[in-house]
């Protein structure tokens, strides 16, 4: 009996321990807006998707001209942006979900894709 006794508990707590892990990881993962779909690209959707809402993404963010990419600059936290292309109109940023999800709701941003770019030294 008592044997069986401690069984169900171990049972219990491991049940319970995985349950909530369960719960805090559907919690914490970042889905993608429908609405914000069309302006991003199928890899960043897809690393957004398999991140959580506090991992920084590499982005590179197009704008329809360089004024428009300095007014999205300044809505975002000036540590966040590491390079500007005047000539493009678009800049180099390290962002979170939501603060990707805001700036694509912006109407000066055209596109914003995970930055690929692979720089071997």
């Amino acid at each position: 009996m008592n044997r069986t006794r401690k069984y169900v508990l171990l049972v219990s707590v491991v049940s319970l321990l995985v349950f909530s892990g369960f719960i805090l990881w559907s919690v914490t993962r970042a889905s993608v807006p429908d609405d914000v779909k069309p302006k991003l690209g199928q890899d960043l959707i897809e690393i957004i998707q398999a991140g959580t809402l506090a991992t920084v993404h590499d982005c590179i963010i197009a704008c329809r001209s360089i004024d428009d990419a300095y007014i999205v600059i300044d809505s975002l936290p000036s540590e966040s942006v590491e390079q500007v292309w005047e000539l493009l109109g678009g800049f180099h940023a390290f962002l979170t979900p939501e603060q990707i999800f805001r700036i694509a709701r912006m109407d000066e941003v055209i596109r914003i894709d995970y930055n690929a770019v692979v720089t071997i030294f």
